[in-house]
């Protein structure tokens, strides 16, 4: 098997666009890299290589899951090495909150509590794995926690991932929340919060 070094890996991806499809082309080329190579590249001053690895941790969860790739995600993100909301988007669902579902939703708490915004976005975020299975509960929950916050690295996450749990898990428990904490939400969150409801209920909540 071959092995590859950080470098090649940002080699790799400087011949890309960039985004985030070039850094999913560029960790399946780069599959094997090591643990040892991929922290490297985790908690480099390039966003570029932040990207590739989170990408690559994504990977290497999909293939087998371990909760030492959660710890590891976590720990970059709690020493505030994201600063662009990409590396919590791509991520903080498989990562964080499919490897909850089914057991206890505490740490998704004590996430929602910490200091960095970009963790906080990672707790509103990993909520997309309950919605996915059906489950408002959680996101609604977590949610509720988070509403009242003005920046906009939380507010943006609670719109997508509230239109997403009216979508996939409850519209009726979507329309009851934003009934009691919409006015807390930003006004683009609200409109995206309300992207797929009816439209006389969408006016209703935008008002």
């Amino acid at each position: 098997m071959q092995v590859h070094g950080a470098e090649a890996v940002l080699a790799a991806f400087v011949r890309t666009p960039g985004d985030v499809a070039g850094a999913r082309r560029v960790a399946r080329q780069f599959a094997d890299l090591d643990e040892g190579e991929r922290s490297a590249l985790l908690w480099s001053e390039d966003a570029g290589a932040r990207l590739v690895a989170v990408v690559l941790l994504v990977q290497a969860m999909r293939a087998h899951p371990d909760p030492e790739l959660t710890d590891e995600y976590l720990a970059a993100a709690k020493a505030e090495r994201f600063e662009d909301t990409v590396l919590v988007d791509v991520a903080a669902e498989e990562l964080v909150g499919a490897p909850l579902v089914g057991g206890s939703t505490g740490p998704l708490f004590a996430l929602a509590k910490s200091d960095v915004s970009m963790v906080r976005r990672i707790a509103v975020v990993a909520t997309l794995a309950f919605a996915k299975q059906g489950d408002a509960e959680v996101p609604l929950a977590i949610a509720g926690r988070l509403v009242r916050e003005r920046g906009a690295t939380v507010q943006s996450a609670l719109g997508w991932v509230l239109r997403e749990t009216g979508k996939r898990a409850s519209e009726a428990a979507l329309v009851a929340f934003l009934e009691g904490n919409g006015r807390f939400l930003s006004p683009a969150a609200r409109a995206t919060a309300t992207e797929h409801l009816p439209r006389a209920e969408r006016d209703r909540l935008r008002a």
